[in-house]
């Protein structure tokens, strides 16, 4: 997968210890991030967001201003673009694709032996553990979340099998991720709740949309999210960093979030997906609602936290 850089979502090479477009320290962009989980205090947030934020810049100068935009995050459809241009490279190496390859071929087989009526019990075990059945219900937009889920799952797989070949441990983040998870529910400001019950929406609608039929059935892809977000909470790095940068930088047509900001939004997107496997569980079928919800009331919090602060600074 590429690699990018945090601040401006620039691609930067394997060996990069200074981003070539804004200048941001690779190194300590990815830096596992160390939050306590107790009870924040207005001061402390502020210096743990310059803690996070601190990077290495040359001044900006008068002649500096006509490239400034240069060094702004890029569009989000620019990010994926670049991405999944990047991406293709390891077909230059078709033996990383080999366990996508591998789990195509079981899709394909528990495809054709639920199509004969065969449904043992290995039938359904395996296909709950590769997610085989999604997009195979709700028309158009199940497949299309389908497709986006065994998109996913395929990439956690890529993921998990290549570094155990390689004798590294996939799993090596998982301790600081629950460590940084905890420390992402404790808030106590309204602009700090903003990103996290945003994250939850939205992870809550995705889950939805990948899992239409929201069935027990088919939330391996809600867990594998769940684990690749928490191994994610704590490394200001790589692709998902860099989207959520990216697609702030649409949305707010310039402004970008802090990291402790992108931080809660992971967080809460973590918990979102373990609720949605939760309400899978129990049969509910209350994700897009609930989703919905939490993101009408996190666009109140940040409306009265804009207000707040505006109050003040006046």
């Amino acid at each position: 997968m590429g690699k990018f850089c945090t601040k401006c979502s620039a691609s930067l090479n394997g060996d990069a210890k200074f981003c070539t477009k804004c200048g941001a320290n690779v190194f300590q962009m990815n830096e596992p991030m160390q939050i306590s989980t107790g009870q924040y205090t207005a001061q402390s947030e502020q210096e743990i967001s310059k803690t996070i934020c601190r990077t290495k810049e040359k001044p900006v100068t008068a002649g500096d201003s006509a490239d400034s935009s240069s060094r702004s995050p890029m569009g989000a459809g620019k990010f994926i673009t670049e991405y999944i241009r990047q991406s293709l490279t390891v077909l230059k190496n078709p033996k990383q694709m080999l366990p996508t390859a591998l789990l195509g071929l079981v899709w394909l087989v528990l495809a054709l032996l639920g199509s004969f009526g065969i449904n043992s019990l290995p039938v359904r075990i395996l296909s709950f553990l590769t997610f085989a059945q999604g997009g195979m219900f709700g028309g158009v937009i199940g497949a299309a979340g389908g497709i986006l889920g065994k998109v996913v799952v395929a990439a956690f797989l890529n993921v998990t099998i290549v570094p155990l070949f390689q004798k590294k441990a996939p799993f090596a983040e998982i301790g600081n991720g629950f460590k940084g998870f905890f420390g992402m529910l404790a808030v106590n400001s309204m602009s700090a709740v903003f990103p996290l019950l945003s994250g939850v929406g939205v992870s809550l609608l995705l889950y939805a949309f990948m899992n239409t039929t929201q069935s027990l059935q088919n939330s391996m892809v809600g867990i594998i999210a769940f684990v690749i977000l928490l191994q994610n909470i704590g490394r200001q790095g790589g692709f998902l960093w860099g989207l959520i940068f990216s697609v702030a930088n649409s949305i707010s047509k310039g402004t970008t979030p802090s990291y402790i900001e992108a931080s809660r939004f992971i967080g809460g997107m973590t918990l979102g997906f373990a609720l949605g496997v939760a309400l899978s569980a129990m049969g509910l079928l209350w994700c897009v609602w609930i989703g919905a919800v939490l993101l009408i009331v996190a666009l109140i919090f940040a409306i009265l936290s804009k207000s707040k602060k505006e109050v003040a600074a006046t």
